[in-house]
């Protein structure tokens, strides 16, 4: 049974009907004992030739899942199309698919299918990267004189206690704006007090970090049970690092350490001007190519 997901903050983009033959797929990676919940996301791609002429070669990056969280394990990676997978800096899974021999105006879907499995209880990472999501970086201005000033209200000898006095502030003062595509940043969510869930996410993981807590955005899907997603249902919400576990905070929808095994993390964000994908989900390469999310 497929489920429905949290209508998020992305707009909405054209359907197209999802393959169904799977060529090729990732080596299964068995989840240890502490990942038990299943749980799979669908999701697909139309890339569209918009020329009047063949196109030799066609470049698609797209997330998979992230490998491994605190609450999320990536078991199974499958898709209509062959691919090969890579990973970056912030442990992030890349699937790089190569289509040759578009026809002028046709169009080819990629469909891609991952198993998970989720732990109810956050399982311990050890994550030494954790000190990475300490630092001021473009749209997280943690290092900011107001948003120090704020966030210093928040501090609590235990990480889980100021977290929650800075989702409870988040939640309190911001007001929710419809989606818009540009990031925006916690500063401007702490100037305007309003933003979309990135914002929210933003402002929250600038709290944590201003207080010496190793915070991060998150993108990806929310849902119970299984799905297939489209556009429009992707979200945006923050994850902070307390007694080596990942622990999940989403002020935009008022859940603090709730529903965790809901979140299917598809990227950890972080903006260093490196990143191989262009986009919160996918990039693309060939000339007269156009590329949706279904």
């Amino acid at each position: 049974m497929f489920a429905n997901v949290l209508s998020g903050c992305m707009a909405t983009m054209p359907a197209a009907t999802q393959a169904t033959a799977v060529v090729s797929a990732q080596a299964e990676n068995k989840a240890p004992a502490p990942y038990t919940i299943t749980k799979q996301i669908r999701y697909s791609f139309t890339l569209q030739n918009k020329t009047n002429q063949l196109l030799p070669r066609a470049q698609f990056w797209t997330y998979a899942p992230v490998p491994r969280t605190s609450h999320q394990w990536l078991e199974k990676v499958s898709a209509s199309q062959s691919f090969q997978v890579t990973h970056d800096g912030l442990g992030n899974e890349i699937l790089h698919f190569e289509l040759e021999n578009i026809a002028p105006y046709a169009a080819k879907i990629v469909s891609i299918t991952a198993n998970l499995k989720m732990a109810e209880a956050a399982v311990s990472t050890e994550d030494h990267p954790a000190e990475r999501f300490l630092r001021a970086e473009p749209y997280i201005e943690s290092d900011n004189a107001n948003l120090i000033k704020v966030a210093r209200d928040f501090r609590d000898p235990s990480v889980a206690a100021t977290m929650k006095h800075a989702y409870a502030w988040v939640v309190s003062n911001l007001k929710t704006e419809t989606y818009v595509p540009e990031d925006r940043g916690a500063l401007y969510a702490l100037t305007t007090r309003k933003g979309d869930c990135t914002e929210f996410a933003y402002l929250l993981t600038a709290f944590g970090r201003a207080n010496q807590v190793s915070s991060r955005p998150v993108g990806g899907y929310v849902f119970k049970g299984n799905a297939i997603v489209k556009a429009p249902d992707y979200h945006n919400w923050m994850e902070f690092y307390a007694d080596n576990r990942w622990q999940i905070a989403d002020a935009n929808t008022h859940a603090f350490m709730q529903r965790q095994t809901d979140y299917v993390a598809m990227r950890v964000i972080a903006v260093t001007g490196e990143e191989p994908i262009a986009s919160q989900r996918f990039s693309f390469a060939g000339e007269g190519l156009d590329v949706v999310m279904n």
